[in-house]
């Protein structure tokens, strides 16, 4: 019985203290590499009975023009338009984007993975599931000289380039603001545990919070998760609470919408007795006033893109970078309204 892992270039290159780069030089015949090192790459490859993966021999070949994406869903507006972005870039180029959607679902994500790997995608752009446990499959993808770019929802683990937004900033931004408008206690929904977003949002809350002297109250912050059906769980909580609190920030809108729902439902008035902040500047958002951060999805889409495209065209490039675009705080009286002057503290 066999359970060790296949051997990858970055084996190799650890065993003879050399790049990844020219390990994969060697493995490919270029005349960069010397004859001696090449002579060494293959040698320790054949005693570690290293085998190309699909994407090594198909670099060989000429381009199948496949490129691979991976998101969570399509059914809120911020994915589709992350994909437009995404196909901005490379059908005019000539590639076939092949889309795939896990549905939240690590096991899905996983499978969608492996048969993206199959079809011999040149590459991928991945934005990972609230569940996602495939740090294995991912790591083993870039060790062997699959170019994958991650985006938006992120796995800080992982040693690839990235394009994202400030999260914790842009929290903290949004709180703020919640603060500058005259409230005090102010409670956070929080998304999934293992979501990078949800803890860069939370520090961003906490932060904001702390440079204001308004005292953390951890009774007042409930992981509710992402999806809008489950801000009713954390409604009922905060409004189970003796102090309830006079403002929420939402981890993103799907979950500020639900939240402003329940709470109209309940006679509660939005922004009077509750003021309301998202995450994400969604279509539906805009519709009900919500107060939110925009994220430019679009634009994340075509950087990503265009990051996996330089990094088709050069396999040998070794520089990993994250890439921060910008957002903006969009402020709607719907949702959030100046409830106290303070002298001390300007708008």
């Amino acid at each position: 019985m066999n359970n060790m892992k296949p051997p990858t270039i970055k084996d190799i290159a650890e065993i003879l203290g050399i790049s990844v780069a020219t390990v994969s030089r060697a493995l490919t015949n270029s005349h960069e590499v010397n004859p001696q090192t090449r002579e060494k790459v293959l040698e320790t490859a054949k005693r570690m009975k290293y085998k190309p993966n699909l994407l090594a021999r198909n670099l060989k070949k000429n381009s199948n023009r496949l490129i691979g994406v991976i998101v969570p869903e399509i059914i809120t507006f911020y994915f589709p338009e992350l994909i437009i972005g995404i196909q901005e870039i490379f059908n005019p180029l000539g590639y076939q984007v092949l889309i795939c959607q896990s549905g939240e679902s690590s096991a899905q994500e996983r499978k969608n993975v492996e048969m993206l790997e199959n079809q011999q995608v040149e590459g991928l752009i991945v934005s990972v599931s609230k569940e996602s446990k495939n740090i294995d499959l991912y790591k083993r993808l870039l060790d062997d000289g699959m170019p994958i770019v991650f985006t938006n929802r992120v796995i800080e683990e992982i040693d690839a380039p990235k394009v994202v937004i400030d999260d914790k900033q842009w929290a903290y931004n949004a709180t703020e603001m919640i603060i500058k408008h005259g409230y005090r206690r102010i409670a956070h929904l929080a998304g999934n545990l293992n979501l990078t977003i949800t803890k860069l949002r939370l520090e961003g809350y906490r932060q904001a919070l702390k440079d204001y002297d308004i005292p953390i109250d951890e009774r007042l912050i409930m992981y509710v998760g992402i999806q809008q059906e489950q801000a009713k769980i954390g409604v009922r909580y905060l409004l189970s609470l003796k102090e309830r609190p006079d403002a929420v920030f939402c981890v993103n809108d799907p979950i500020a919408i639900g939240t402003m729902l329940e709470l109209r439902d309940k006679g509660i008035r939005v922004p009077e007795d509750m003021a309301i902040v998202g995450f994400t500047e969604s279509p539906t958002g805009k519709v009900l006033g919500l107060s939110s951060v925009a994220q430019p999805t679009f634009e994340m889409g075509r950087t990503a893109a265009t990051m996996l495209l330089n990094r088709i065209q050069n396999p040998m490039l070794e520089n990993i970078e994250t890439i921060v675009l910008d957002a903006k705080l969009i402020v709607r009286k719907n949702t959030l309204i100046k409830k106290v002057a303070n002298p001390d503290i300007s708008l």
